[in-house]
């Protein structure tokens, strides 16, 4: 492989990052389901020395990045958002995202919703894929697959993860990025993109996991409390099975 491949691939691996912020998720749960351990370097995998002697160790590589933040403003052509709520007007932490027909919205625990439910001031959690062309200007504008209006004042909180998800040796489905693996069950719903029921396979499919506890383990494993079909990902399985 060529080095500004294995560049390439590296700078993907770091950015994305297919589960919702840390900075929701509980700081207490009961001992036998404790919250993920999102903050931990998943298991690494090694690429060969290329010619140059150099090895390259790459992390595996979840096929959405998650970013969560606050709505500015929304715009004709994009929705203008900001990492930091106290400091808007700060260009350095603005994303702007674009969104269309295809955009899934949803709100904090799992209810299928609408682009005009998003309002300025929500705090969500913003899902793109990560094969998806990005223009290189600043602010960064991405495309919105996947919108989560989150709920900071929910007693119950529920999480979210987008990812690409294979079967391991033992048969669970593990997402891409390692993060997150679920022990599914006849009790749950399984879902389309149009949240009509569905009993599509779910092996090598983007799915859209929503929990709310799980174990602190990596990758981390939760019964989920609901799973949207997202579709396949070609890009993304060509890309797992290159590892």
């Amino acid at each position: 492989m060529k080095k500004s491949a294995i560049v390439l691939l590296l700078i993907l691996a770091l950015l994305s990052a297919g589960c919702g912020s840390a900075a929701t998720q509980p700081t207490e749960t009961p001992a036998e389901t404790e919250t993920p351990a999102v903050t931990e370097s998943p298991a690494q995998t090694e690429v060969p020395a290329d010619e140059g002697g150099d090895t390259v160790v790459l992390e595996p590589m979840a096929s959405y990045t998650a970013n969560q933040v606050t709505v500015v403003e929304i715009g004709e052509e994009f929705i203008q958002t900001t990492t930091d709520v106290n400091d808007a007007d700060n260009y350095e932490n603005t994303i702007n995202y674009v969104a269309n027909q295809n955009t899934l919205v949803y709100d904090a625990q799992g209810n299928k919703l609408s682009l005009s439910d998003l309002k300025e001031g929500d705090l969500i959690t913003a899902y793109t894929g990560a094969y998806t062309p990005a223009p290189m200007i600043m602010p960064p504008q991405y495309q919105a697959e996947i919108i989560i209006i989150e709920d900071p004042e929910a007693e119950s909180p529920v999480y979210s993860c987008a990812d690409t998800f294979i079967a391991d040796e033992e048969g669970m489905l593990v997402g891409a990025g390692n993060t997150l693996a679920l022990n599914m069950s006849d009790e749950v719903p399984v879902v389309d993109r149009e949240d009509a029921e569905t009993e599509a396979a779910l092996e090598n499919m983007d799915l859209l996991i929503f929990y709310d506890m799980s174990t602190k383990s990596v990758p981390a494993q939760t019964t989920p409390l609901k799973v949207v079909v997202l579709g396949s990902n070609e890009l993304a399985l060509a890309n797992i099975n290159m590892q």
